[in-house]
C-alpha cells in the first residue's frame, strides 16, 4: 500500500516539474552627436521701425552660433524656434543659417544657407549632415521693430535637436 501510494504522489510531483531557460537581449545606444555647442548672442537694442541685420561681422557670437561633430552619416539636424510668437513686436524677424565648416566629401559646402526661420516659418525641416564629422554653421538676423508704447525687452529661442536616419 505504501509503494503504491508512493508512486501517485511520485507520478503527481513530476507532473509539475517541467524545463525552464532565460534569454537576455542587449543593445548599445549610440551618440550620433558627440558634441553639441550653440550659442547665445544677445543683439542689443533697436528702435521702432528700425531695421537691423546681424552676421559673424558685426556680432561675433553668430559665427558659429551652432557646432556638431556627428559619428556617422546621414545625421538630421532639426531646428525648431519660437519666433512666430514676436509678432506683437517685430514685422521681420529673420534667421538664416549658413555652413561655416562641412566635412570633406559633404555635398553642402561653406557659405551654402540651409535653413531659414521667420515669423511665418519659424521651425525648419531637416537639415541633412550627410557626412560624418565636425559641422559648424553661422547665423545671420534681420528684424524690423514694430511702434511700442515703452520699451519691451524679446528673445527668441532656438530648439536644435540631431537624430540618426
Amino acid at each position: 500500500m505504501f509503494f503504491i501510494l508512493l508512486s501517485l504522489l511520485i507520478i503527481t510531483v513530476s507532473a509539475y516539474v517541467y524545463e525552464s531557460a532565460s534569454q537576455t537581449v542587449s543593445q548599445t545606444i549610440q551618440d550620433v552627436a558627440g558634441s553639441f555647442t550653440l550659442k547665445s548672442p544677445a543683439l542689443g537694442n533697436i528702435e521702432e521701425l528700425q531695421t537691423n541685420f546681424y552676421n559673424k561681422d558685426n556680432l561675433t557670437d553668430l559665427g558659429n552660433a551652432i557646432s556638431i561633430t556627428t559619428a556617422k552619416d546621414n545625421v538630421y539636424l532639426h531646428l525648431d524656434s519660437n519666433i512666430d510668437t514676436l509678432t506683437t513686436y517685430y514685422t521681420t524677424y529673420s534667421i538664416t543659417v549658413k555652413c561655416a565648416t562641412v566635412p570633406g566629401s559633404s555635398t553642402h559646402n561653406v557659405g551654402d544657407t540651409v535653413a531659414t526661420m521667420n515669423i511665418v516659418s519659424p521651425d525648419y525641416a531637416p537639415i541633412t549632415l550627410d557626412k560624418a564629422g565636425s559641422w559648424t554653421f553661422n547665423f545671420e538676423i534681420t528684424t524690423t521693430a514694430k511702434s511700442v508704447s515703452s520699451d519691451q525687452g524679446t528673445s527668441a529661442s532656438i530648439t536644435v535637436t540631431a537624430e540618426s536616419s
